[in-house]
């Protein structure tokens, strides 16, 4: 008899899977993605078919169940990502002494969603709502990159996960960006740090880099994303 944290740990482990894959699976398929007997598999299944969890198909394959898209539901009603938004932002800006963005595509152009400005006398300010080109600065580029736009330097943006630009829209101005997904993987914004080009110095970019990735990791965590970053 399988202890009870055990066993709990291993049913989540199965809903994992079910998730991560996004499809109906077989017991041969659930036992290959998460490493257990399908004796194991089928005690555990047997529970989160009673409660709802999963469900058995007509070709033996499972998929999950009405609870889970429940619980889903009451997580969206109960989840101010605004809210959180705003502290993962106000938290970056005050470690990197910068000031920090997020941007949103709309049509050809990109939105200042929300926005803290840094505290030094010398800053790059945009005010939230505010309108700027997509070809132009870190965060535009984040956001034709990773909404598929062809073309080496975008291909370069999506293999590092990052777009750094500076002087491009503002010859005085430097920036960085990272994008944010949710838990489907899709596209919702790009975080930015923003300042004057001559402190964005290579060490400066690298640590706010890891800065920036972190607190998008964190984000899509609230958010249920389970892909990790590269």
């Amino acid at each position: 008899m399988e202890k009870g944290v055990e066993a709990v740990a291993r049913a989540l482990t199965i809903l994992g899977a079910m998730q991560s894959q996004k499809r109906p699976l077989s017991l041969h398929e659930l036992a290959q993605e998460t490493g257990f007997y399908k004796s194991t598999i089928l005690r555990l299944v047997a529970s989160l078919e009673q409660f709802g969890y999963l469900r058995r198909r007509e070709d033996g394959r499972f998929q999950l169940g009405p609870t889970c898209a429940m619980l889903a539901g009451a997580h969206q009603a109960s989840f101010d990502f605004q809210g959180l938004l705003r502290s993962v932002i106000a938290d970056l800006a005050e470690k990197s002494n910068e000031t920090v963005s997020y941007y949103v595509r709309d049509g050809n152009e990109r939105v200042c969603v929300l926005r803290q400005n840094s505290n030094r006398a010398i800053r790059h300010h945009v005010e939230e709502g505010a309108r700027l080109p997509l070809d132009l600065g870190a965060a535009g580029l984040v956001l034709l990159a990773f909404g598929g736009e062809p073309g080496g330097r975008f291909d370069r943006i999506r293999r590092d996960g990052f777009a750094v630009t500076l002087g491009e829209r503002d010859p005085d101005a430097a920036a960085i960006s990272v994008p944010v997904f949710d838990a489907a993987d899709e596209l919702l914004g790009a975080l930015t740090v923003s300042g004057l080009r001559s402190r964005f110095t290579s060490e400066v970019i690298d640590d706010l880099r890891e800065g920036l990735l972190e607190a998008a990791q964190k984000l899509e965590t609230e958010l249920g994303r389970k892909r990790a970053r590269a």
